[in-house]
């Protein structure tokens, strides 16, 4: 599924959010992609762990991260939420890459809870419930191999650029994507808000789908959006391009694109805007850069910086009194979040050992993300 292929387009225009307004009693199905241990599950070796080490990155991984994120915020806002997947770990029956961290997969686990990753079972399901949104969650890679400078935001649906078989599908996901598109953080390589990469399966993968239609009687060549609900699977990022990959690593990096897609969701029911705020960002050198096999960034970019491993940034209320603190992780990205904040004016401090110190005003508004991107110099006293 993970060929990239180069393509010239004309978007489709989004059409306006349907007339319903708000999330309350709509019915969201929520598919993270993939769903276990296995080599089919899109491990990769990060700066600190080798393949397949389950504390290194997995695709199935960081998208349960995303999915959990997103469900939390449709669920407050109303909305009920159907999940293939709550937990990971989770394999088909007779999976030849199970691995002993594999469960096989069920239609209910012991709370009740449907653990599905057969694309079939999904799609089946998706068709006999007919929910009012459904989104797959996923990350990409390019068919070049690992390490290549390619990093950008990709919507898919069933169907052909222009022209989706399961109609609406399209609407929804213009509607969706400058919300994603919003993330400064990350180094987009190509595609944009003017030329958004928004197209149907069979025009994206090309050729002509493999076998038959599936027992539903649709055809397609993405096995989960072949059912009849309006819907896509999106390709948040690439963790094939190294930096983007120890970003993901950080659990609360993943959990702000579960707002990023709950924002659009929320967006196309015409639903409320959040009460609260959120505060991001990356804290790296300012004079370092950084420099290891599996660090291989696009030329002059954020990314070349050193990201500041262990750094404690502080957040101050209005008075500079510390309300809140948060400690970086250890991957090489940097990555600081706050969640959950008053509308309002707020300080960063950022401290680290062997650096100066700095601080940053920063308001924070309703619904929104305040990005951060601070750079320490070192202290050389």
């Amino acid at each position: 599924m993970k060929r990239i292929v180069a393509i010239t387009a004309v978007f489709i225009i989004a059409l306006a959010p349907v007339a319903a307004k708000g999330l309350k009693g709509k019915v969201v199905y929520v598919n993270p992609g993939h769903g276990g241990w296995t080599i089919n599950d899109r491990p990769h070796a990060t700066m600190n762990y080798e393949e397949m080490d389950t504390m290194s990155f997995f695709e199935s991984k960081t998208c349960l991260w995303k999915g959990l994120e997103l469900r939390d915020r449709l669920q407050a806002a109303g909305a009920r939420v159907i999940m293939s997947r709550t937990t990971n770990g989770w394999v088909s029956v007779g999976d030849k890459n199970a691995t002993a961290n594999d469960r096989e997969e069920t239609y209910a686990d012991e709370n009740g809870q449907q653990q599905l990753i057969t694309l079939f079972k999904i799609a089946s399901q998706v068709d006999s419930l007919n929910p009012d949104y459904f989104i797959a969650l996923h990350s990409n890679a390019t068919g070049g191999g690992d390490g290549k400078k390619v990093n950008y935001l990709l919507y898919m649906y069933r169907g052909e650029t222009g022209n989706d078989y399961a109609k609406g599908s399209i609407d929804r996901a213009m509607v969706a994507y400058p919300y994603m598109w919003d993330n400064p953080l990350t180094v987009w390589t190509s595609s944009s808000l003017e030329d958004k990469y928004v197209a149907g399966d069979l025009t994206w993968m090309g050729g002509t789908p493999p076998g038959e239609a599936n027992a539903l009687g649709y055809t397609g060549w993405l096995q989960v959006l072949k059912h009849r609900v309006p819907s896509f699977l999106v390709e948040g990022s690439f963790h094939s391009y190294q930096p983007e990959r120890q970003r993901l690593m950080n659990r609360d990096y993943c959990r702000m694109e579960g707002v990023r897609h709950f924002r659009g969701i929320n967006a196309w029911f015409g639903g409320k805007p959040e009460k609260h705020g959120y505060i991001a960002g990356t804290i790296k050198s300012a004079d370092e850069t950084i420099n290891d096999p599996l660090f291989n960034y696009v030329d002059d970019s954020d990314d070349q910086w050193l990201p500041l491993n262990g750094a404690v940034v502080y957040l101050l209320d209005s008075r500079g009194v510390k309300i809140r603190h948060y400690k970086v992780d250890n991957e090489y990205n940097g990555f600081f979040g706050f969640f959950y904040l008053k509308p309002g004016r707020y300080t960063l401090l950022y401290d680290v050992p062997g650096y100066e110190q700095l601080t940053e005003q920063v308001v924070v508004t309703r619904d929104k993300t305040t990005y951060c991107k601070p750079r320490l110099h070192k202290n050389y006293k």
